[in-house]
């Protein structure tokens, strides 16, 4: 499993049980150079299969470009949360067709002039 950014003070044990811990970013990454981080993101995430789970940690920014990529690679992202009222892991999955549906209905296509 793909961690988004594994951070040294967070407990990851209970997720263990999904698979090996794979960190795509650790600690303190620099966001802000977001060039840099797309590049770390997709090295990290070149090894991955649909099958493979992203664990959301840390980051929101890099949480959410980990989603990105994913998407872009894969039919389906199996995302991995953690559920502090229940101390545990939860899987949830988005499937990009899904995604892709969804989408096409919000967006109107451009009218034409007669």
């Amino acid at each position: 499993m793909f961690v988004s950014n594994m951070g040294k003070s967070h407990d990851y044990s209970k997720a263990a049980t999904f698979g090996a811990l794979r960190p795509v970013t650790s600690g303190n990454f620099p966001i802000f150079k977001t060039a840099r981080l797309l590049e770390e993101i997709e090295s990290a995430l070149k090894d991955s299969t649909p099958d493979d789970y992203l664990l959301i940690s840390g980051s929101s920014v890099i949480a959410a470009l980990c989603a990105v990529v994913w998407v872009q690679m894969h039919p389906v992202i199996k995302i991995l949360m953690l559920d502090k009222a229940r101390d545990c892991y939860v899987e949830r999955s988005v499937i990009r067709a899904d995604i892709r549906k969804e989408l096409s209905q919000l967006i109107e296509p451009p009218r034409r002039n007669k």
